[in-house]
This record gives C-alpha cells, structure tokens and sequence, in this order.
C-alpha cells in the first residue's frame, strides 16, 4: 500500500545528516560541556560552535542564542519571563487568538494571576487586526506574543508590520516561528525574542531555540545551574544542539525549492477540493503554501481522517497538541466559521519534497472514500 505523509507540521522526519551528527556527538563527545578537563572542555567548545553556526543562520549574535527543549519551554521561558521581569510596571500582555497551546495556555495562566490579557482578533482571510494592536498597547504593557504562521490555517501574520507599531511602546515583541522556519523568511531586525522546534525541520524531538536580543530582560524559569547564560538551567543536551545546527542549516539552504514545490502541490490539491461538494476550503489564499486545510459540511472530518490513514495517508485534524480534546477546534472557530466546520477540519501540511503523484493519489482516495461512504449510508 502506498504511504503518503501530508502531516509535517507536526512533525518531520530527520534529515539522515541530523542523525549522523547526533550519533557521533553522542558517542565521541559524551563528556559534560561544563566539566574543566580537556573532555568536557572539547564538549563545550563543541557546543559554541554549534551557537555560532545557528547565530550565523539567523543573522544574530552568539550570545542572543539560547538552546531549549523544543517551542514549548522556549515560550514559557520567553512569556513568563518577560511578564515576570517585568511585572512591577507592566501588567499588561498581549497576543492573539491563533496562537498554539504552548502560547495560549501560557497566556491563560497569568491572566488567572492577575495580568490584563489582550487577545488579537483575525478573520478568515488570515488578517490580523493591527488596529486592536495598536489601540491594545499601553504604558503598562510589556509583552506582545504573535506566531508567525497558523499551524491549522496556514495563515501567515505581518509580523513586520506588527513590529512597528510595537516598538512605538515599551514591549517587546515575541514571534514563536516552529512552523515558519525553514519556510517563510523572517528577518533578524524584526522581533526581540523568537522560538521554534528542531523536529519541525528534519531535526529531531527534544531540541529546540529561543532567540533573546541582548536588550531583552527575562527572569529564568528553569532554575539550577549557570547553563545557557543563566537562563535555561540543565546540562547541555550536546548531541541535540549539534544536530539543531544541522537541522537548521539543511531547511534554510532548501528553503526556497521546497518552498516552491510545496505551492505546486498546494494550488493543486486546492482545486481539485474545490471542485467537491461539501468541501470548504478554510486555509486562506495567502497563507503558507506548506499548510492547506478543509472542512465538511455532511461529513465528520475524524472519520474521513482515519479512513485515510487506513489507506495510508496520514493528515491531522487539528494541532498534534490537541489533537485529542475532543470538540471544533478554536483555531477554526476563532477565524470566523461556523461550529460544523471548526468540528469537521482536515489540514495537509507538507515538506515540500511531495510530488504529483502523492497529491493525484490523495484526490483518488478522497474520492472513493466519500463515495463508499454514501454507498454504505
């Protein structure tokens, strides 16, 4: 049976160079990056070169790079420590409506404590509301958080644009970028802190990046050792950040060919759906070609979900990380449509590595499987 993974926004598959540096690190410089022998000292010689070549990629300084787990504790560490910093003047924070749980819960839990949050509104042609921004930013305001890309839509915010009305106030700007690097270009001068995930592009799981510009004050949430510049206590997962390095440096180098093959597969798939009934389309038409997501009306998006992962193609119906909860998705909903909808999403994300068979043979199936299902109904 032919297999096709249209499911890589939530995660990807290695790059075979990914796992060489993490096996040979791994196994030729185990010692502790922050041991004062000659081993450790290797390691931790190691470990800055993986920063600089990382700093190097993004167009940063080595030191405004600090290593995490992955997205989610990088923004933790970048709101709570932000708000934290800051919570004797600033009790004001903002983000959207769009943002991915790591973000969202986040934000929901220091609203419990006690801070003013504002939430973004966006419509369903992907368009944040900048004017809610600006009339939201106040003197008292000391943190806005906007991803770059949605996740389950596709829709790409001006996180440009945002800047500049941000740096009108005292905040600072957090962008979480997991699912726009290696994909949409984000320039170094337009943010002050930035998050991703390695195993969004051919990394591997447990890896992960905050960008902190050097203004950028923050109070630790990991405590315990000096790692990291203080901010991020733990050893030094080595093998991990030598292979982030890697990671990093093979999507932005196939950036733009994938990038335009992913568009081809996305035009393509967007119309054959849009030749269906029942079938809405619910990703914008400027959103990121790597994410195209649809919804339907007769049908339980769940259930044409697993018949297609019984014939081997494997989708989502809503982010990995609440895939499970059961209900419409917020995402969806938040956008503007209608509960059947926000209840009955499907999202293909790709790596841009696709061809045109993998897209035929999807419509295919698709169609079989909606027929046989009205056969049997």
């Amino acid at each position: 049976m032919r297999e096709i993974y249209f499911d890589h926004a939530a995660t990807t598959k290695p790059y075979p160079e990914v796992l060489s540096v993490f096996d040979k690190v791994s196994r030729d410089d185990f010692a502790n990056a922050s041991s004062r022998h000659a081993l450790g000292l290797k390691s931790h010689d190691l470990l800055e070169k993986a920063r600089r070549q990382i700093a190097r990629y993004l167009d940063v300084k080595d030191n405004e790079v600090i290593f995490t787990s992955g997205a989610s504790e990088g923004n933790n560490l970048a709101i709570k420590g932000v708000a934290y910093h800051n919570k004797s003047w600033a009790n004001r924070i903002i983000t959207t409506k769009a943002e991915h749980p790591s973000v969202r819960n986040v934000f929901e839990e220091l609203q419990k404590e006690g801070f003013d949050v504002v939430y973004l509104d966006y419509d369903k042609d992907g368009n944040l509301n900048l004017d809610e921004l600006k009339n939201a930013l106040n003197s008292h305001t000391s943190l806005v958080s906007i991803r770059a890309v949605n996740n389950e839509l596709g829709d790409v915010f001006p996180i440009s644009k945002a800047y500049e009305i941000i740096q009108q106030s005292k905040a600072v700007l957090h962008v979480d970028a997991t699912q726009a690097i290696g994909k949409e270009p984000i320039r170094s001068s337009d943010y002050d802190l930035r998050t991703f995930s390695g195993h969004k592009i051919g990394g591997l799981k447990g890896s992960g990046l905050l960008v902190k510009k050097e203004r950028v004050r923050l109070d630790e949430q990991i405590l315990g050792g000096s790692q990291e510049s203080g901010y991020r206590a733990g050893t030094s997962m080595l093998p991990l950040d030598c292979s982030l390095a890697t990671a990093l440096r093979l999507s932005l180098t196939s950036r733009n060919r994938r990038r335009e093959n992913a568009k081809k597969r996305n035009d393509y798939l967007r119309a054959e759906l849009s030749k269906m009934d029942e079938i809405v389309i619910t990703s914008p038409s400027n959103g990121s070609p790597f994410i195209l997501s649809f919804a339907f009306t007769k049908h339980k998006g769940s259930v044409i979900a697993q018949a297609l992962s019984d014939k081997g193609i494997y989708v989502s119906t809503k982010s990995a990380c609440s895939a499970r909860e059961a209900g419409f998705s917020s995402i969806v909903k938040n956008a503007g449509f209608d509960e059947i909808i926000s209840s009955n999403n499907i999202r293909l994300s790709f790596s841009g590595r696709e061809d045109i068979q993998d897209g035929e043979y999807f419509i295919q199936t698709l169609k079989d499987i909606l027929q046989d299902i009205k056969i049997k109904e």
